[in-house]
């Protein structure tokens, strides 16, 4: 840290819980070098030297000698300039230590509460050095929330197209916030719920007061369908990491994992393997993520498996300054599943939840690659007498420090927290030696690093060669393969539909040798029959019947099929001296068997009647055509006796007319009457 400027401050008059304006001592240091020192200054005048000089951290031994509440102090550290870090040099206000120890420890003089500007030396060095936990700011955050407003609803058979259409507004009206909040360079977290239709549920998580929101964000009335509020998240707005302190105060280093979400997985394992904290938080802004993580520790490593990361996790990482570290491929389940079940195994715990199961998962695939060269890290501090420096050299070693480098600072760091001597010209030289002889290693290290990165980026480039080779001929074969398949896929869909066929045609071949046989036996046959030959038509349509001519010399039909015959073909059956027409199974229409009887053509059922063969002819036997032949007398007597009636009745309603017409007209004779006659 020699090259940060840092300033260190001490109240010198005054308090912020008096109404006299406090005042303070102060003194910019930048390595061994005071750039600024002043007896007395307010504490704007300590913002304005911070922007003046550049300074990096504001170091203090009590942050409520800056304000007298977590509200104060939040605007303090909203005056301080950006970038920059507030110290506490003596622990968190949980686990605070007196100024004095801390400072023999670190082998410098004691304070004096009589010396506010010898305290702010004091107090800036061991910022310098190290000492203290840094105070995290919780800004305000402002929530919108985007939902259906519950006291308007829609009933009835539209009650889904209504549904539909308000998560289709939600949709556009988040869409439209967001548009908003980029244009005005707000940053926000964007939690939602999709649906069918678009958005069930959207919220905002804006990093911004309410009232810079409001002049984006406008709340909807309580009559419209749509339902926007726009309310002020009051969390901790200022947190220290943990209390637990080593001998000098600071904080304990961490792994992270985080996955991101509407419910937020964490997990925190220190650089053990050791897990301290594993939780769901649901919708949680960043601010709630940073004082849970800041509740274990200060992370070194923030770990996530989704690539590339969401900016919610790029940006914890960067409030840290920590090391964000992404899986180059997405973890399968399988692997997922297999890494927390040996960790559980090991450590006894049971994960809850998915989210709890992907954010360990992400941490200790990094604890895994990390964990040898921590073990290197903390042999060679062991080696060098630093075990009590080793989380501060795990610290930097996984920031990407080499761990000789690391060694080096730390012991640079131990040589400067002797007691301050004038050094000669001798030790002027020594150390210049030492310097030199250092940056050379350094040099030889950056050309070494640089000539394996050159091997590293050919072997890339080579082994890329080789994958495209690889995926191009994986494709070939696939296309090959799927040929293959489609090849056998039509030739057993061909085979089988020979065999369906081959099958089919022995059916037909029995069944033909069969008929053949029947035929056979038919011709050969020596019964004579003597009867009514029958005329077969496959149907009556009007077709068979011209083909037919005058064929049918014995007057009888035998039709295979009557169901589609017609009325308009009975004409024709008269003329070619048609009698009766037999049919086989369902019966021709009403209207035909009707029209049939009126034209003296009987219509009957072939299961009435006894059928001989003569050969391969049909032959209706002699005392069956008389039967058939009895039932065409009967029907043409009924149809005789139904029209003599019928022109008896016509002769009663006559005779009726006539008699009223002669009592209307007194017995004589009217033209009307010689009209009915």
């Amino acid at each position: 840290m020699d090259d940060l400027v840092i300033a260190g401050i001490d109240i010198r008059s005054g308090s912020p819980r008096s109404k006299k304006r406090p005042t303070y001592s102060v003194s910019i240091v930048r390595g061994e070098n005071v750039l600024f020192e002043s007896e007395e200054v307010t504490l704007d005048e300590v913002f304005s030297l911070m922007r003046r000089y550049g300074v990096k951290i504001l170091a203090t031994d009590n942050v409520y000698e800056l304000a007298e509440d977590m509200k104060g102090l939040r605007l303090v550290m909203e005056k301080m300039s950006p970038g920059s870090k507030l110290i506490q040099v003596t622990g968190s206000p949980h686990g605070i230590r007196s100024l004095s120890s801390i400072a023999k420890e670190a082998g410098l003089p004691s304070p004096s509460h009589r010396d506010p500007l010898g305290t702010a030396r004091i107090v800036a060095r061991l910022a310098q050095r190290g000492v203290g936990i840094e105070v995290i700011a919780m800004y305000p955050e402002t929530r919108v929330l985007i939902t259906k407003n519950r006291s308007i609803r829609q009933g009835g058979s539209g009650s889904d197209r209504w549904r539909r259409s308000i998560e289709a507004s939600i949709l556009s009206e988040a869409n439209k916030i967001a548009t908003e909040l980029d244009a005005a360079n707000l940053d926000y977290d964007l939690y939602v719920e999709r649906a069918s239709g678009g958005l069930r549920r959207a919220e905002f998580i804006i990093y911004a007061g309410i009232e810079d929101v409001r002049r984006i964000v406008k709340e909807s009335s309580e009559w419209t369908p749509l339902r926007v509020v726009v309310r002020q998240s009051w969390r901790s707005k200022i947190k220290f990491p943990s209390s637990r302190l080593s001998p000098l105060p600071r904080s304990r280093p961490i792994i992270v994992g985080i996955d991101p979400g509407m419910s937020v997985g964490l997990a925190v394992i220190d650089l053990n393997g050791n897990l301290l904290a594993l939780r769901t938080m649901r919708r949680a802004s960043r601010s709630e993520i940073v004082e849970e993580i800041l509740n274990y520790g200060y992370p070194v490593i923030i770990a996530t498996d989704v690539n590339p990361p969401p900016k919610s996790v790029v940006r914890i990482a960067s409030m840290f300054d920590s090391k964000l570290m992404v899986a180059k491929y997405d973890m399968k389940a399988d692997e997922k599943k297999r890494i927390v079940a040996d960790y559980e195994e090991l450590k006894g715990i049971r994960v809850e939840s998915s989210h709890e199961r992907d954010s360990l998962a992400a941490a200790l695939k990094v604890y895994y690659r990390v964990k040898n060269l921590a073990s290197k890290a903390r042999l060679r501090a062991k080696e060098e007498g630093l075990s009590s420096e080793i989380d501060r050299i795990l610290t930097k070693v996984l920031k990407g420090t080499p761990i000789s480098v690391a060694i080096d600072e730390i012991l640079a760091e131990r040589e400067e927290e002797r007691e301050v001597r004038e050094l000669t010209y001798a030790e002027l030289k020594k150390e210049l030696r030492r310097l030199n002889k250092y940056v050379r290693s350094l040099n030889e290290r950056i050309g070494e690093l640089k000539r394996e990165l050159e091997k590293k980026d050919a072997l890339l480039m080579e082994k890329e060669r080789e994958i495209n080779e690889l995926r191009r001929k994986i494709e070939d074969l696939e296309d090959r393969r799927s040929r293959e398949l489609e090849i056998d896929r039509r030739i057993s869909i061909r085979d089988a539909r020979i065999k369906e066929l081959e099958q089919e045609l022995e059916r037909e071949r029995w069944r033909n040798e069969l008929l053949k046989s029947q035929m056979r036996q038919l011709v050969s046959s020596p019964k004579v029959v003597n009867g009514v030959k029958l005329t077969v038509l496959p149907s009556l349509s009007k077709e068979r019947i011209d083909e037919l001519g005058n064929k049918a010399s014995e007057g009888v039909l035998l039709a295979l099929d009557a169901t589609g015959a017609s009325t308009s073909i009975l004409r024709r059956l008269k003329e070619i001296g048609i009698k009766a027409v037999l049919y086989r199974g369902s019966p021709p229409p009403k209207e035909f068997i009707e029209r049939a009887g009126f034209e003296g053509i009987t219509v009957a059922p072939l299961d009435q009647f006894k059928i001989s063969w003569k050969g391969l002819d049909p032959v209706l036997p002699s005392e069956e055509a008389l039967r058939l032949l009895s039932t065409v007398s009967t029907q043409q007597e009924s149809k005789e006796i139904d029209r003599r009636s019928e022109l008896d009745v016509l002769n009663i309603i006559r005779d009726y007319r006539m008699a009223l017409l002669r009592a209307v007209n007194g017995g004589e004779e009217s033209t009307e009457e010689a009209n009915l006659e």
